[in-house]
This record gives structure tokens, C-alpha cells and sequence, in this order.
């Protein structure tokens, strides 16, 4: 599954930081053969989808009440996402929207007493599609200051780049040192041009390359890592604690999370009644131990946020 996402940009994340001639010590590249059992497990495990159940979260009133007529009358949010980004949502096996975007969704609208429902969208066409076709989005939004100037956001979540390894770091990788390395990501993510400036860079400083190791998924490049084909992947950081969470051992996270930033809901500017309720009912999850609880079951508690706001700075 390829990400149709917009390839990335320095408005959603800067992409490298500068490399320091001494950190160019190289890394170990040892050569192993093919794929585990292990690691076989390990692209099984890394398609689970866990069960949350948010059905017993009591609607708050208060909150409700914040919602415009429209929406509350009609009794259903409409949420456009590109269902391509797992674990933050992409199509389960039974054909329907799941992730941890989808859990949250859900959770949201028990809080406002409303059903929710996602549409499949491309994600260049989600934001100037909110206020009419959908009245959110929730799609792994970045919250940047290009977004805020024509539409408000809720921030939920916090998201950067961050890097797994076969669990032990038997070839003692330095994520600060990726020269010499053999790294596995995801073809169509910003990672491409990641591991294209950080081979430039290596080069350039009198160093081994980084080998480019693209997969068509983000299973298939953990997958990878686990069996010694390649020695680090990079992914986006809940990309990453989900390969973990999976990996039944297999796999560790080295170093921390890079770059990170906000996720936010987005909302038509016009509809400050509907960010209300929604800041309300994502801060109510966080202050009752909820969102902690889904982000959990995703192997993605790392990205627990403390407070939401509506456009919080970037």
C-alpha cells in the first residue's frame, strides 16, 4: 500500500537536520541472509488490528450543546480521510476505516452524541472539501501555519520522524549516523527524500552512503529489519511504535522522535462552534484516561498530548 499523501514539504516537517563531520564515524552493514521465521511473524503481527471499545463513553451534555444545529439535528459527523496511513487510518480487512484516527473519531462522537461516519478521500481534497462535504477531517493532518491561514485545527496528537532496529541493536546502530547503513521505509513518504539527502550528506562529508532500501509498505520494511535484510527503518513515529507494538520483540525504537509537530482536526474556519465542542470532547478524552487507552491499544501512547487547543501555534 502506497501512501498517496503529498510528498513532503518543509511546511510539514523540516527534513534533515545538519550532519556534524564527527558524527560520520562509520556504522556497521552486516550482510545476512533471507527472512526470519521471526520476521515472518512479524509481518503477520504487523497487520492485527486491535479491538477498542469506546461504546460505553457517556455522552457530556455541556459539551454537546456547543455543537451547531446542523450537525447536532442531523446526529452524525461526517470525516473525510485518506485511508492509506496505517496505524492512523487506512481500510481493514472487512472493508472498513480503522486506525487510531477512526478509534478517536468514534470516542469524539460519543462524547457530543453523535454517530460518526469517515469517507475515503484523497488527501490533497480533504480541506477544500470541509464546511461542505465533510465536516471534519481526520486524516493525520499536520497542524502548520499554511493549513491555519484557511482552516481552523484541533490538536489531538503529536507526531514526528523516529527510527526501529532488530531488537538488542546488534550491529550498533547510531541514528545520529546512519552512513554505511542499509535503511527500509515506505515508498511515497517524505522518507524518500530523507534517505536521499542523508546518503547526499554522508557522501559529501568523505563517507560511506546510506543504501536505499524502498518497500512498497511500512509491514514489508519492518519486516525487512527483523530479518537483517536491512538494518534501520525510518518511518514516521506512529508508523514506527506501531511496527514495534507488533513486533513481538522483534523490533526496538532507538533514538527519539525528530521533527515532531502537531495533528489536528480540521474545521472550516466559519464553524468556531464546532471547534469548540470538538477541543472539549478530545480534552475530555485526555482527562478521563481515554485517549490514553486507544493511543495504547495502537502502540502509540508516545503521542499523548496534555492539553488541546483550537490553532494552537505550530
Amino acid at each position: 500500500m502506497v501512501i498517496d499523501r503529498p510528498a513532503p514539504t518543509a511546511s510539514r516537517r523540516t527534513l534533515l537536520r545538519a550532519i556534524p563531520l564527527g558524527a560520520l564515524g562509520l556504522a556497521a552493514a552486516p550482510a545476512l541472509g533471507a527472512c526470519t521465521h521471526a520476521s515472518e511473524r512479524l509481518d503477520a503481527e504487523s497487520n492485527a488490528i486491535p479491538v477498542v471499545d469506546v461504546s460505553d463513553i457517556a455522552e457530556v451534555p455541556e459539551l454537546a450543546a456547543l455543537l451547531p444545529p446542523a450537525i447536532r439535528d442531523r446526529g452524525e459527523l461526517v470525516n473525510g480521510a485518506a485511508l492509506n496511513y496505517a496505524p492512523g487510518e487506512f481500510v481493514g480487512d472487512d472493508g472498513q476505516a480503522v486506525g487510531y484516527d477512526m478509534d478517536i473519531l468514534a470516542a469524539i462522537g460519543r462524547v457530543l452524541g453523535l454517530a460518526t461516519r469517515t469517507e475515503s478521500a484523497v488527501f490533497a481534497q480533504i480541506i477544500p472539501a470541509i464546511g461542505s462535504k465533510y465536516d471534519v477531517g481526520m486524516s493525520s493532518f499536520t497542524v502548520n501555519e499554511e493549513r491555519l491561514q484557511t482552516v481552523s485545527m484541533v490538536s489531538y496528537f503529536r507526531a514526528g520522524m523516529s527510527y526501529a532496529v532488530k531488537t538488542g541493536n546488534p550491529y550498533g546502530i547510531d541514528p545520529k549516523n546512519l552512513c554505511g547503513t542499509r535503511a527500509a521505509h515506505q515508498v511515497g513518504t517524505y522518507m524518500d527524500d530523507v534517505v536521499v539527502e542523508l546518503d547526499a550528506a554522508c557522501r559529501d562529508a568523505g563517507g560511506k552512503g546510506v543504501t536505499d532500501l524502498p518497500y512498497m509498505g511500512n509491514a514489508d520494511a519492518a519486516t525487512s529489519v527483523a530479518g537483517g535484510k536491512a538494518d534501520i527503518l525510518l518511518a514516521d513515529s506512529p508508523v514506527v511504535a506501531y511496527a514495534v507494538d507488533r513486533s513481538r520483540g522483534e523490533l526496538e525504537q532507538i533514538g527519539g522522535i525528530e521533527d515532531s509537530a502537531l495533528n489536528g482536526i480540521v474545521v472550516a474556519k466559519d464553524q468556531p462552534e464546532l471547534a469548540a465542542a470538538l477541543q472539549g470532547a478530545v480534552q475530555h478524552l485526555i482527562d478521563s484516561g481515554r485517549m490514553r487507552e486507544i493511543l495504547a491499544a495502537w502502540g502509540n501512547e508516545s503521542g499523548m498530548i496534555e492539553r488541546s487547543e483550537v490553532d494552537p501555534q505550530p
